[in-house]
């Protein structure tokens, strides 16, 4: 007898496909291919495979394909009628293998031009159709290996968001490997990071095909502790450095293990509250190792490991053992081949693993302040108001019960006791660099000081701004103990604070709470958890609290792709909420956004060179928002922004004192070369204390060229959380203004001490590129010619009596956009010229940093297109 069990197993898809297909046909009233005919011929494609003769095989399949030809003969228009294209695909492929004459050839190609034109809920049957096709089409144009590789881009954009997306990924990669085409396959491993990061399937399959490159996948998982509870990662890691170690008692592991141990002991009291490690025991023992640990005197947490070494995880993140896999504050761990056992010597590496940037304290701090959502209960604008509090601010006037203050009562939770609650978070940038042990009382404080509250003003209509108190604080515990038991009462809290209560739209922070355990749920999928959150809360179109806080529980679940549609979401939508300006600059700091994603991992020289270039590079914040300030000058004036910045380009750095303006002065040479006086410098010192500044500014050696202003309040005012100035103590924080007063960028001190070469120069030169493509773009070739040539002006010849003067070294986007205009003029040579030179900067800076940029294959597309130009030119000729 036949065996049919294929047959079987696919035809409940092909029936959901039709009925998937069945509302567009009520719709037009066509009718849908019935299910019976379609199985029929996939039970008779799958009865002729086995046939044990060619000629009987090639009878049959060409029986097959006559009645594929029939019933699509018959319902030309049938929503379903792909299903039988994709039958008559295979029909016609395996003839083909068996006959391949051209009548046949013919036919099959034409069939694959029709699947081709399937819908995307067709994707898994229209993939084979369109990869063939497309190959076929570049045989026949000849096309080199560069050309078909190139071809793969729009084949995977093509299938995103479609059943077989990661399958196509997967088979371009690995053309694109065969092809040796780096571009394409770095291009292919951006998309494989912002879609599939935290897939396993497809982390071992960048570690099979990339032959031992590193990349950064989210630690993704849920796993059952040696007392039964259950860690769900990323999120109960999350704002702390993880290191996953894979271990066993054979193998030499225990003498690891024990070696490890005395190592950690010694620096534990230093690690607090940013570095940790978590055992994985891989022998299935029953308490997962953690007898051995504790033997030791380890309180590490010990997680379960079900297949041990057969582990999709152990396969997908470890590989080998003893070996310790780090993790980062925002859950990525890097993923790469070693070679062996690592050497002995785990106290130097100690030394290192706390030196990284990712467990600085500050780093870490900040972290853990935004994970745990302390910025929802924060009020940017001033003191804490217990009749406004900020969770109020945030909707009153939109979908508050009243706008205003609350009122207060006598039955209120009195005044002192809100303000005593309120006082243990401390407002940032203060809260980042306070020391672990007194963030870590803070919080124990304003956990002691609401149930006490709670106790004695049970019934307070107010006692919502309390229980949100308690609910952040222990959220804050959780975050820098990474102990799940304060979770567990936020929860209970959180599940408290709904039963008794909340005003319209007030309630962000205890949903926030159960999301997460939400998000714990097993195979729960991210997705239908936070839009469920974000319906409970007003809906996708709702508040920028809750938007935020979804952005947080999509990183919580290591999903990168809801995390940006969130954060896209707050920062097109309520950038200018000042009681979310502390979560908003966290999500446009360029040093928080260049680590979010980024491995662990620095070894090598590059590393710390791409970072450099990175966090200089021009482009502008992706956000659109503008400053209004008042600074103060040393006699009292004031000075409004942007008012009056003679509608010119403005940088001002904020410092925390007069001495630290030295960035400005190496900036005014660059500043003076511009062909426009189109850009003012100003210092702000953030204080008020205009005698001392001035005393310190006499002082100096050489006076500053440029004004210096005060900020009033300091760190107090305002604008240091809408602009997210950060280490202000150590490092200028920037922000640069366009002549509109709109924001280009802000540049907190974390990114101003990491970034390499000068970042407001980058910044102008980028803009000043977008104002020449955009004048091309409307077609105002004179206004571009003015302004390349003026800021890439063309060297002018020397005189015979006189000695040539050295060249004015030209920036790439000003070479760049001098080559565009030549290439609108039509000047082929000279846009060569330039195109030449500055590919070779371009390609230079890429083999610094040992990196394929994105520059850098814009660079080459242009060049191209100026040589085929010019090749086309020639030959007119």
């Amino acid at each position: 007898m036949i065996r049919l069990s294929w047959i079987n197993s696919i035809a409940p898809l092909l029936v959901a496909i039709s009925l998937f297909s069945y509302s567009a046909a009520a719709q037009e009233n066509i009718p849908l291919i019935p299910d019976s005919k379609i199985i029929s011929l996939e039970t008779q494609l799958a009865e002729v495979k086995q046939a044990k003769s060619s000629a009987r095989k090639k009878l049959g399949i060409r029986r097959v394909i006559r009645e594929a030809d029939a019933l699509l003969e018959q319902n030309r228009a049938a929503p379903n009628r792909f299903q039988i294209l994709a039958i008559l695909f295979r029909g016609q492929q395996d003839l083909l293998g068996l006959d391949g004459s051209a009548s046949n050839r013919a036919a099959f190609l034409e069939t694959c031009r029709q699947l081709a034109a399937a819908p995307n809920e067709y994707a898994a049957v229209r993939l084979d159709a369109d990869l063939l096709l497309s190959q076929t089409e570049l045989a026949r144009q000849g096309a080199d290996l560069q050309a078909r590789a190139k071809a793969l881009r729009p084949m995977v954009e093509r299938y995103l968001d479609t059943e077989v997306e990661a399958k196509v990924v997967r088979i371009a990669m690995l053309m694109a490997l065969e092809f040796g085409d780096t571009a394409v396959v770095n291009n292919l491993r951006q998309v494989i990071a912002q879609r599939f990061a935290g897939d396993l399937e497809m982390i071992n399959f960048q570690r099979d095909k990339l032959a031992g490159q590193v990349f950064g996948a989210p630690f993704i998982g849920s796993f059952e502790t040696a007392d039964g509870k259950v860690v769900r990662l990323p999120m109960d890691y999350l704002g702390t450095t993880t290191a996953m170690y894979f271990w066993s008692k054979d193998n030499g592991g225990e003498e690891d293990l024990k070696e490890l141990a005395a190592a950690w002991k010694q620096v534990k009291g230093e690690a607090a509250g940013r570095y940790q490690i978590v055992s994985f025991n891989v022998d299935n023992l029953p308490d997962a190792g953690q007898g051995t640990l504790r033997a030791l005197g380890l309180d590490w947490p010990a997680l379960k490991l079900p297949a041990g070494r057969d582990s999709p995880i152990y396969q997908a993140y470890a590989r080998r053992d003893p070996t310790i896999r780090t993790v980062s504050p925002t859950g990525y761990a890097a993923i790469y081949m070693s070679s062996g056992r690592r050497s002995r010597g785990y106290e130097r590496n100690f030394q290192s693993y706390l030196a990284r940037v990712w467990t600085h304290q500050r780093y870490s701090s900040q972290l853990q302040s935004v994970f745990a959502g302390e910025f929802l209960i924060l009020d940017t604008l001033g003191d804490f108001d217990p009749a406004a509090p900020p969770e109020w601010k945030a909707v009153s006037g939109a979908d508050a019960e009243d706008e205003g203050s609350l009122i207060r009562t006598a039955a209120s939770v009195p005044e002192d006791k809100l303000r005593a609650i309120q006082a243990c978070f401390i407002k940032p940038p203060l809260r980042y660099r306070t020391p672990f042990e007194q963030v870590r009382a803070n919080y124990v404080r304003a956990d002691a000081l609401c149930r006490q509250a709670i106790a004695e003003h049970p019934e307070a209509e107010d006692l919502w701004i309390v229980r949100n108190r308690r609910i952040i604080a222990l959220l804050g515990l959780w975050k820098i103990s990474c102990d799940r038991t304060h979770f567990e009462s936020a929860l209970s809290e959180a599940q408290a604070a709904l039963a008794q209560g909340y005003p319209s739209g007030t309630d962000v922070v205890a949903r926030f709470c159960l999301a997460r355990q939400a998000l714990r749920a097993a195979q729960t999928d991210p997705e239908t958890v936070i839009s469920g959150f974000m319906q409970a809360t007003g809906g996708e179109h709702g508040q920028g609290a809750a938007l935020t806080a979804a952005a947080i529980l999509s990183l919580d679940a290591g999903d990168r792709v809801l995390h940006e549609k969130y954060r896209r979401a707050v920062l097109d939508n309520h950038i200018d909420d000042p009681m979310l300006w502390t979560a908003s600059s966290f999500m446009l700091d360029r040093y928080h956004r260049y680590w979010l994603y980024h491995p662990p991992f620095v070894a090598g020289w590059t590393y710390g060179r791409r970072q450099g270039y990175f966090l200089a590079w021009g482009q502008a914040e992706d956000a659109k928002r503008t400053l209004h300030a008042e600074l103060k000058t040393l006699d009292g004036d004031t000075i409004r922004i942007p008012e009056d910045t003679a509608g010119k380009w403005t940088v001002i750095s904020f410092v925390s004192n007069a001495q630290g303006s030295a960035m400005l002065r190496g900036t005014t040479q660059f500043v003076e070369a511009r062909p426009f006086e189109d850009l003012n410098l100003m210092a702000a010192v953030l204080g008020d204390d205009a005698d001392a500044i001035r005393a310190a500014l006499e002082e100096k050696k050489t006076p500053d060229d440029f004004p210096t202003l005060l900020l009033p309040d300091g760190l107090q005012h305002p604008i240091i959380h809408q602009l997210g100035i950060l280490a202000e103590d150590t490092r200028p924080n920037i922000v640069m203004l366009r002549p509109d007063g709109s924001i280009a960028v802000a540049l907190s001190g974390l990114t101003m001490s990491s970034q390499t070469g000068n970042v407001i120069q980058h910044v102008l030169e980028w803009h000043d590129e977008k104002a020449v493509d955009a004048a091309l773009a409307r077609g105002d070739l004179g206004e571009a010619k003015r302004l390349a040539f003026a800021h890439a002006p063309l060297e002018e010849p020397t005189p015979p009596d006189q000695k040539k003067k050295p060249a004015k070294k030209i920036s790439v986007p000003h070479l760049r956009s001098r080559a565009k205009v030549y290439m609108a003029m039509e000047n082929w040579k000279a846009a060569y010229a330039d195109i030449q030179e500055t590919y070779l900067s371009v390609n230079s800076k890429a083999g610094y940093i040992s990196m394929r940029t994105a520059e850098l294959d814009e660079v080459e597309e242009l060049k191209a297109a100026i040589l085929r130009a010019i090749e086309q030119a020639d030959s007119g000729e």
